[in-house]
């Protein structure tokens, strides 16, 4: 769960540059292929690199570590008692996951819905191909497109203005407009929490319509073609997934296509777009760039994992070792040295650690016997999970798996 919340905040932020990037940068640039190559590119480097950072974490190789006395609970449990773990405290961290999928479910059901309902209008409705366009007429319609269709309240050959919304709803069926649509839609269903998604939204929304928007004007005046604007701004067809020709920031749009077309050079704004991509594979993908200095500290055991690969069944052994690590202390020192506290507050181990940045290992040397690795799953200030592979002789026979090993400060 915390994963989550970490990629929440991290995509999170990666939404909110990206806003501020258009806002300051590009808004005002006539370059509007460009500029919508470049917000998408940019969206989905803020989706996925927060996914990759935590997949690097999992990276690094394990290498199979005989247990040493660091991991004395192996021994002599096999008659103790197993404690009986109780289940009765309530998580409440599971509260903001369960309105966070609340919210998810609740946007994705609209958008399903949404397509749905187009979709059996689309069938129930009349067809007429012109060219390589497919028009859906239904009187329910406002002027708008769905992929491969346009949509239309009704349709005249010789109607100018009929003749102007196709020209605009071709680009956007041509451009794939109803892709980029969707995918921010999905998008906004999981970071539908974010005020900075719905921005995000509005303006690749105005790119759309400015690129067809452009597309009018080079066969028609732009006065006629802002009258048309006004005269289609007070229909609302609600289905917020499709380009629909009435879209918001009317008056935007009309002085975009009046403004003159941006100087060559000024491109050049669109460059500064890739520090933005290494400043977010910097801050997104590169949690094993930790040092020593981040696992200084008192470390308490809260959850301990045993997946058996092989050996007879030792529950028993197993459960101790739990009641050994869970509540007890891994107490890091600055000066290189550890202690190990069991969940009782005895004394079960001491030595020297120190951190292989490399392969993101923290290495356990206890009173100048055999090294322990243990693999950092990942590091937070709040918490460390640690995994290590084990194998361990025993009268009862060869007893080997992974343990992971959590800690919260």
């Amino acid at each position: 769960m915390e994963f989550l919340f970490i990629y929440l905040l991290k995509g999170s932020i990666g939404i909110s540059l990206i806003v501020l990037f258009y806002k300051v940068l590009i808004e005002d640039l006539t370059f509007f292929s460009l500029g919508r190559i470049t917000v998408l590119t940019l969206l989905v480097a803020a989706v996925v690199l927060p996914l990759l950072s935590f997949d690097f974490q999992f990276l690094g190789t394990s290498t199979l570590i005989p247990l040493n006395s660091s991991l004395t609970w192996l021994e002599g449990q096999a008659n103790g008692v197993i404690p009986v773990e109780d289940s009765s405290t309530f998580d409440w961290k599971i509260i903001p996951f369960i309105i966070f999928l609340i919210g998810v479910l609740y946007r994705l059901l609209q958008l399903f819905s949404g397509i749905l309902s187009t979709l059996l209008l689309i069938a129930s409705s009349k067809k007429v191909v012109v060219g390589k366009m497919t028009l859906v007429i239904n009187s329910q319609f406002i002027p708008a497109s769905f992929f491969n269709y346009i949509m239309l309240p009704e349709y005249s050959e010789r109607d100018e203005e009929i003749n102007q919304i196709l020209i605009h709803e071709s680009v956007h069926v041509q451009q794939g407009h109803t892709w980029d649509v969707l995918f921010l839609q999905l998008i906004k269903a999981v970071f539908w929490f974010n005020p900075a998604i719905y921005l995000l939204e509005k303006q690749l929304r105005e790119i759309h319509e400015f690129q067809a928007d452009r597309a009018v004007t080079t066969n028609y005046s732009t006065i006629a073609y802002s009258r048309l604007l006004v005269k289609q701004l007070s229909k609302d067809c609600g289905l917020q997934f499709m380009n629909n020709f009435n879209q918001f920031q009317t008056k935007k749009r009309i002085m975009m296509m009046n403004k003159t077309k941006s100087k060559s050079n000024q491109k050049m704004r669109f460059f500064l777009g890739l520090p933005l991509l290494v400043l977010m594979v910097g801050l997104f993908s590169c949690d094993l760039a930790m040092s020593q200095t981040d696992l200084m500290g008192v470390w308490k055991g809260t959850e301990f994992q045993f997946e058996q690969t092989e050996g007879p069944d030792m529950t028993a052994m197993i459960e101790g070792g739990r009641a050994l690590h869970e509540g007890g202390r891994l107490i890091l020192n600055e000066d290189g040295n550890f202690e190990i506290f069991a969940g009782q507050g005895d004394m079960n181990g001491s030595g020297t650690w120190r951190f292989n940045e490399g392969q993101g290992m923290l290495i356990l040397t206890m009173n100048g016997d055999e090294e322990t690795k243990y693999s950092i799953v990942s590091l937070s200030d709040e918490e460390l999970v640690t995994k290590h592979e084990v194998e361990f002789e025993s009268p009862m026979g060869k007893l080997a798996g992974i343990i992971t090993l959590t800690y919260i400060r």
